[in-house]
């Protein structure tokens, strides 16, 4: 079976079932936008995972993944793309969020650098 990262689902520790429910709604999204995916292919939520610490504990999270049957499909590297760019367009509302908050901050303090009150 293969596998492709597209993106990270969000977390939120208070309410683990919003996870699911924001990463199924990315899913969804990503699907419609792609269109169908082809035979053998899918978009999941998957777990990355990695060690940490001397002792080797494991650690994972919930990631959004394009997966494929090897034996019927080769890899899908057009609709992997499409996927992330549509989970980008999906991802972006946070990042323009973001980005509108640190413009902000930056004028504030121009702001209080150029005017002595």
């Amino acid at each position: 079976m293969g596998r492709e990262f597209i993106g990270e689902c969000p977390v939120y520790k208070e309410n683990p079932e919003f996870e699911t429910y924001e990463g199924e709604l990315a899913i969804k999204y990503i699907k419609r936008e792609c269109g169908p995916p082809p035979l053998g292919v899918d978009i999941q939520i998957t777990s990355e995972g990695y060690e940490v610490g001397n002792e080797g504990n494991e650690v994972s999270y919930p990631v959004i993944s394009v997966v494929w049957d090897d034996s019927i499909t080769e890899y899908p590297d057009e609709y992997i793309g499409k996927c992330m760019e549509a989970f980008e367009r999906f991802d972006l509302p946070e990042e323009i969020y973001q980005q509108g908050r640190l413009l902000t901050e930056i004028f504030v303090q121009a702001h209080k650098l150029t005017d002595p009150d």
